[in-house]
């Protein structure tokens, strides 16, 4: 059954006025979930290249302690966190750190919950892990421009070995290559946005020749893992999701968009549902026109894409923005509910409904004043379903932006206790999060 978001004063009426810096009550924990229960926060270091740290804290802010960051790293010392989610004893979340050695400028990674390891799960060629053994091969060849000419000083990385730049004809050659399947990419000299890829596999005791050409533009984004079951759900490039696996099982698309005027021309957030895998795809933009029902709105399909069917029709009012963050759509743990984030009205909102019905049952939202502006991310609910973990965005003239973790109570019905909301962290690099 479809449902609009209800238009008006029932949407005004759950808008709330919240005085920065959010504070609160620390919410007591129980024994069990006090040792079981922690949040993981992704904060970025501030600087002009994403550099961040993983935090984990308790349920009520406290605690904070670091167990990640991509310091330790051989090729590439730094890389932004976005879209964490907690599964089992495992951190899911893309990254663009040492995207120059692969097409993506977005890629998939897992990390356990004490960061000993780091592991990408990207689809396509991989070289595992870095400095592996012999035995080995040799990978040579040259980059050229479209007319045939030699291209020197280009840049170019093979995966899981470093990288190189071309010789002044266009030459370049990486030794002791171990071998198997990696990722060889060159870009133009001093514009990585242009680039040629090629999957190579390397096999002991020969040479591999390949010849590159930069002129693509357009990189691929993986970008938003959810995992269920053997799994990996992901976006990529907002056109499309797919799932690949642990064992790197060639990508299986179940959506993809299908145009401007004949379905849903975006994928803006997505999740699977815990326990049925049914997925929920969230859709801003709002097509052709006010008749087009194919466009703006939260649509349910089965695990595999079929079965696609609209649950909440958000282009039947005009007050839903056609814009929105990505990633803020979330089912319940007992998947009664799904929240998602958006703008309503020229506010940001987060808002509740029935994953049966599309029924509205509750939302929040900041609202925008003289000279203080809001925005909000999703991320996600507790683990026993009673709270919503969110960020928010304030915006003040002549001031630099402030964020602040924050957590909303969830009644057993659906609905949002506006005077329940705790504020866990002050700190404006906040990029990511996720509870578990």
């Amino acid at each position: 059954m479809t449902k609009h978001i209800p238009i008006g004063l029932t949407m005004v009426g759950l808008i709330a006025l919240i005085i920065w810096p959010l504070t609160g009550q620390a919410v007591v924990m129980s024994a069990e979930n006090s040792v079981q229960e922690k949040i993981f926060m992704a904060v970025d270091a501030g600087g002009s290249l994403a550099d961040a740290t993983i935090y984990a804290l308790n349920p009520d802010g406290s605690g904070q302690a670091p167990i990640f960051d991509f310091h330790g790293q051989p090729k590439d010392p730094r890389g932004g966190v976005w879209g964490l989610r907690l599964v089992g004893d495992e951190l899911y979340f893309h990254s663009d750190h040492a995207d120059l050695y692969t097409p993506a400028s977005r890629n998939l990674f897992r990390i356990p919950i004490d960061g000993a390891w780091l592991d990408q799960i990207t689809p396509g060629p991989h070289a595992g892990d870095w400095n592996q053994p012999c035995p080995c091969g040799t990978v040579t060849g040259h980059v050229r421009q479209s007319n045939g000419l030699p291209w020197g000083a280009a840049p170019v990385y093979l995966s899981g070995v470093g990288s190189t730049n071309s010789n002044p004809d266009g030459s370049f050659r990486f030794d002791n290559v171990p071998q198997g399947p990696r990722w060889i990419v060159a870009y133009r000299p001093g514009n990585s946005s242009i680039y040629d890829a090629e999957s190579i596999s390397v096999t002991p005791g020969n040479t591999l020749d390949v010849q590159l050409v930069p002129d693509t533009s357009g990189r691929m984004e993986f970008e938003y893992p959810a995992r269920w079951g053997d799994r990996i759900y992901y976006r990529y490039k907002s056109t499309a999701i797919q799932w690949t696996t642990l064992d790197f099982a060639a990508p299986v698309e179940v959506y993809k968009t299908s145009g401007f005027c004949t379905g849903i021309p975006t994928v803006d957030g997505f999740d699977v549902a815990p326990s049925s895998g049914t997925l929920a795809i969230l859709n801003l933009q709002r097509g052709c026109g006010v008749g087009d029902t194919e466009h703006q709105g939260l649509y349910l399909a089965d695990k595999d894409g079929g079965n696609l069917r609209l649950l909440v029709n958000m282009l039947a009012d005009y007050n839903c923005s056609d814009t929105g963050v990505p990633e803020g759509v979330f089912w319940s743990p007992d998947e009664r509910f799904i929240a998602f984030n958006a703008l309503y009205a020229g506010n940001a909102v987060i808002v509740v409904f029935d994953a049966s019905t599309g029924a509205y049952l509750g939302g929040v939202s900041y609202a925008a004043t003289w000279d203080d502006t809001y925005g909000l991310d999703l991320f996600g609910w507790s683990p026993d379903g009673r709270w919503l973990l969110y960020l928010v965005h304030r915006y003040r003239i002549a001031e630099p932006e402030q964020r602040t973790l924050a957590k909303i109570p969830v009644a057993a019905n659906g609905a949002l206790d506006l005077q329940g909301i705790v504020g866990l962290v002050n700190n404006p690099d906040i990029a990511a999060a996720t509870w578990g």
